[in-house]
């Protein structure tokens, strides 16, 4: 992500999380300003972890395209990962992953451009991303239980389920979540 595209992507972020979260729509702009900042912590980071951008190139209305949207490219989703311990998230969701290998998070894609390859290009990218960085590793992400789209492509990738948060993180106002698991084969 470059320091240009940062309000973007934490717009895409914050809609995403709003949208998740069943917050309202007119909170969305105050996520929007903490997830900057957190972004904006991350950037400091590098090379411990980095966060993708990926950009979708309209063409005219096509297949959900909506009328009126203009030609070009447009932000269309985002991933971030970290590489080890340095790059890990002070507070990772549960199950907790373990800290020192690489890990997929905050994985989105605009709504009206879902279902179009943009989820499994942007996780290819991390893989290989990983892959230069690390070498073969196992790799983690979450997926919410009841994500089950994601839940699919993530199967296809060969992601594996290891643990699942138990029924008791509803106490906590909080979705279930699978701890998935790749082994890398690096080229």
């Amino acid at each position: 992500m470059d320091p240009s595209e940062t309000d973007a992507t934490a717009s895409l972020l914050a809609e995403s999380f709003a949208e998740s979260m069943l917050v309202p729509g007119q909170y969305t702009s105050i996520l929007a300003f903490l997830v900057r900042q957190y972004l904006m912590e991350r950037r400091e980071l590098v090379p411990h972890a980095t966060m993708l951008v990926g950009y979708y190139r309209r063409s005219g209305v096509g297949e959900g395209e909506e009328e009126g949207e203009e030609e070009g490219e447009v932000l269309a989703g985002t991933a971030e990962v970290s590489f080890d311990a340095r790059g890990a998230n002070a507070s990772p969701p549960t199950p907790v992953p373990p800290r020192d290998l690489p890990y997929i998070c905050n994985m989105t894609v605009r709504k009206g451009l879902r279902r179009k390859g943009i989820g499994w290009q942007l996780l290819k990218a991390c893989e290989e991303l990983i892959c230069k960085t690390k070498g073969p590793s196992d790799v983690y992400l979450h997926c919410r239980v009841v994500d089950i789209g994601p839940y699919k492509m993530y199967k296809k990738a060969e992601y594996e389920v290891v643990k699942t948060d138990n029924f008791l993180i509803w106490l906590t106002l909080q979705r279930r979540k699978h701890l998935m698991r790749k082994q890398l084969k690096c080229e």
